[in-house]
């Protein structure tokens, strides 16, 4: 019973960071999107140690409790970007996946797992995954194996994971060329420019763009 508590805890704590990310809170508990509500009990404790407030049914984050619920959505964000390029797990088996897995990381392995993955900005969902340590360092002790297109070897055929560019017009670019997460294509060349084939269709990019674009190798 106490591991069910325990669980009901956490997604309750994540429930609230994602209302703080859509500027929902505080917000009415009764307005969460949860399988069980927290107790009486458990909403005290809560309090007692400073993870939230709670006014007339309503909760907020305090700036710790807002730290401690984002060490949970790191997780299961990274566990989905996980399961979803390494295992190609997809609706509701990577949803149940990534909760039970997020619960078993120690925050070690969350910065491995970060690392391998190439420190992804987004989970599969399009949802931003909050840097660690690892991501602000870009340390890269482990080799990665989502990379950037630029580390890509000529002659290499691989799965696009992820586009970092924020300029919204050249990334529409690339989306009416093919170039979307989870094309697969093979990289004819580097230079001058970088030549992506994609089924019969062969696109030319610069390294700027090059340099915005994250791949697996397959």
């Amino acid at each position: 019973m106490e591991d069910h508590r325990e669980h009901d805890i956490h997604e309750f704590m994540e429930a609230l960071y994602k209302a703080t990310e859509e500027n929902r809170l505080p917000v009415m508990i009764a307005d969460l999107n949860l399988v069980a509500q927290p107790s009486a009990e458990g909403l005290k404790s809560l309090s007692d140690i400073g993870l939230i407030t709670t006014e007339d049914g309503s909760v907020n984050l305090t700036p710790s409790g807002r730290d401690y619920a984002e060490a949970f959505v790191r997780r299961h964000r990274l566990a989905e970007r996980l399961f979803s390029e390494i295992l190609e797990l997809k609706g509701p088996a990577l949803h149940s996946t990534s909760c039970s897995f997020e619960h078993v990381l120690d925050p070690s392995v969350t910065e491995s797992v970060c690392t391998i993955l190439g420190h992804p900005p987004t989970c599969p969902h399009g949802k931003r995954i909050p840097p660690g340590d690892c991501c602000k360092a870009s340390r890269r002790e482990v080799t990665p194996i989502v990379i950037s297109l630029k580390e890509l070897s000529a002659g290499s055929e691989a799965k696009i994971v992820f586009i970092t560019t924020p300029h919204h017009q050249r990334l529409s670019r690339l989306v009416n060329l093919g170039v979307i997460p989870g094309g697969r294509f093979v990289l004819h060349q580097k230079k001058p420019s970088y030549l992506l084939r994609l089924g019969s269709t062969e696109i030319a990019i610069d390294e700027a763009i090059a340099s915005e674009i994250f791949v697996r190798k397959i």
